[in-house]
């Protein structure tokens, strides 16, 4: 009996490839017997209802696309019992969750991880209810995420982010919050916040974390003060891009859950998604919550 795959394939990623690769990936799969069932998004929602309504009759699952498409097929996943594992072929501008899994970065070789790798639980953090990937974050930046503009990503990639993110520079401000972790009690202002399961974000920061990490239960909360004076911002940026995480201006701890209070809603990221909230957030790890596929074999 042939094994099932539902491929779920952004057709703009990787700066419109995903529309050729898919016949690639699939001519492998069929090599090695697999039937597949090939569903191609258009519009928001869709990776998730396709996970949804199909993944129960398949062996796997195979997502093509950025982080966006990654997030809204687990959402898709979320509400199936017993979900099938996952291979994820990244073809986004950032990829952050694939670069601290280690999938590889060629979309073939990833693709491929589905046949000869083997699944692992990876855990996910649940937003107000809502599933995301590996980050939920506001302040500094934040916008970039979901505010550049999709036709211009798709035709020169990262640059598109760096030219938004150039833009917002005249626009940053800082957030009131307080956030309660279960464990202790956080106050203040900050530039920067965000609750996180990954090594890296936005390709640039790197967080000391190892590949076990990303199914250890817990995820990381990163945050940023405002600065009360205009020098200690020139030690912050290098403090950030070098993982070390031991300057005075930045919160860094292992969570299990955080509730976030502020004045005034405020948007939110979720993966690179706008997600709308009020003035309470609660946000959680949720352990094990499917199976990604990882290349190698098991110890």
């Amino acid at each position: 009996m042939e094994n099932r795959l539902l491929m779920i394939v952004n057709p703009a990623a990787g700066m419109g490839r995903g529309k050729t690769i898919k016949d690639e990936i699939a001519r492998m799969y069929e090599r090695y017997h697999w039937q597949y069932t090939l569903c191609c998004t258009e519009g928001e929602g869709d990776g998730a209802r396709f996970a949804r309504e199909k993944a129960a009759d398949h062996d796997m699952v195979l997502c093509v696309g950025g982080d966006g498409t990654l997030s809204e097929t687990l959402n898709g996943l979320a509400e199936v019992e017993n979900a099938p594992p996952l291979c994820y072929v990244p073809m986004g501008s950032t990829n952050d969750l694939a670069m601290s899994a280690g999938l590889p970065r060629d979309p073939m070789s990833a693709a491929a991880v589905g046949l000869g790798g083997y699944s692992h639980p990876i855990d996910v953090g649940r937003f107000n209810g809502r599933v995301f990937s590996y980050v939920a974050s506001f302040g500094a930046f934040t916008r970039t995420s979901y505010e550049t503009d999709r036709a211009l990503k798709n035709k020169i990639g990262h640059l598109a982010y760096i030219l938004t993110g150039a833009q917002e520079l005249t626009r940053i401000q800082s957030y009131h919050v307080r956030v309660e972790t279960g464990e202790e009690e956080i106050e203040g202002d900050f530039l920067f916040g965000s609750f996180c399961n990954t090594r890296s974000l936005g390709g640039v920061l790197k967080l000391p974390l190892e590949q076990e990490n990303l199914w250890d239960g817990e995820h990381e909360l990163l945050m940023v003060r405002t600065p009360q004076h205009i020098t200690d911002m020139p030690t912050l940026l290098p403090t950030l891009m070098s993982g070390r995480y031991d300057h005075p201006l930045l919160v860094y701890r292992h969570v299990r859950q955080a509730v976030f209070h502020m004045p005034e809603p405020m948007p939110w990221s979720l993966d690179g998604e706008r997600a709308d909230a009020d003035t309470e957030v609660r946000i959680c790890n949720v352990h094990n919550a499917y199976r990604l596929m990882l290349p190698g074999k098991k110890e």
